[in-house]
């Protein structure tokens, strides 16, 4: 369950929403419950996402700061190595266009839980994309079938870049 709350016009609004399954859920505003099912929709532009936090490696701390010096040198060095290189195998991703779902951030690609020929509905996760040490789950804005993956795990991707490419409807 998810509870909103919303500033309507300066009045506040306590919203619970549960999922009841596929596309019908439990909506309880102020003391009012309403049973809903979602009978259209439409396409989105932006992929929606679910962050999870993930707990961070252990790691000592050095026993004095670091001096100014070994700080810059060591960000010299991380600038001289330059960009992560992208798998060989990995193709390039190309921006969203009519029927893609694309990275609403940049991140990594950690998993894709989809191929090509599969069927997905609203809402299925479709990829998992790690941003700033969170992982969010990228999934699916409509239902149908995957025509292509263009993304692969460990790749790194820009925001609008396509992770997924829909038949034609």
């Amino acid at each position: 369950m998810r509870r909103y709350t919303l500033d309507i016009r300066g009045r506040t609004f306590v919203v619970d929403v549960d999922e009841q399954g596929g596309d019908r859920f439990k909506v309880v505003v102020g003391e009012e419950s309403y049973d809903v099912e979602i009978i259209g929709d439409q396409s989105l532009d932006a992929a929606s996402i679910t962050p999870s936090l993930v707990p961070a490696e252990p790691r000592t701390l050095p026993a004095a700061a670091p001096s100014a010096a070994s700080v810059s040198s060591a960000h010299a060095a991380k600038r001289e190595a330059g960009p992560r290189p992208m798998p060989k195998h990995a193709p390039r991703p190309a921006g969203g266009g009519a029927g893609a779902l694309v990275a609403p951030m940049p991140g990594v690609i950690l998993d894709v839980s989809v191929k090509p020929g599969d069927t997905v509905t609203r809402g299925q996760e479709v990829a998992v994309l790690e941003a700033m040490k969170m992982q969010n789950s990228v999934k699916s804005p409509r239902d149908g079938t995957i025509a292509e993956v263009c993304v692969v795990p460990g790749q790194a991707i820009g925001h609008g870049d396509a992770i997924v490419r829909f038949a034609s409807a």
